[in-house]
């Protein structure tokens, strides 16, 4: 090979590589806000099934309401339930994450329910 065949050949694949560092620059994923995520234990206060809201007191608080999602996982006794199964006074153990504008519930276990 020519040294002018050599200098072509490495100019060509300095462009190539400047052209996929600039490209994989432009498709950079761009940052998300995180969602905070959330855990709370507490006595179930307020359910309100068709609206998919509960309502939770903690030691921390006198109630909070959350939004359940529409594919969260409710266990109770070690079996899937669903979100009218529960009742006021039982106690729960939840998960979720709060977006600024709701606390969205993701999982529900429940820890003790009373025998009525």
């Amino acid at each position: 090979m020519t040294r002018a065949r050599i200098s072509t050949v490495a100019t060509v694949l300095a462009v190539l590589w400047l052209g996929l560092v600039l490209a994989s620059a432009a498709t950079a994923q761009v940052r998300v806000e995180e969602k905070v995520n959330i855990a709370v234990t507490g006595e179930i206060t307020a359910i309100d099934a068709a609206a998919k809201t509960l309502t939770v007191k903690s030691t921390n608080d006198e109630g909070v309401a959350y939004v359940v999602d529409g594919a969260a996982t409710i266990m109770k006794g070690g079996q899937k339930a669903a979100l009218g199964d529960l009742q006021k006074g039982w106690s729960v153990a939840m998960n979720g994450h709060d977006d600024g504008t709701q606390k969205l519930v993701t999982f529900i276990k429940v820890v003790k329910a009373p025998a009525y």
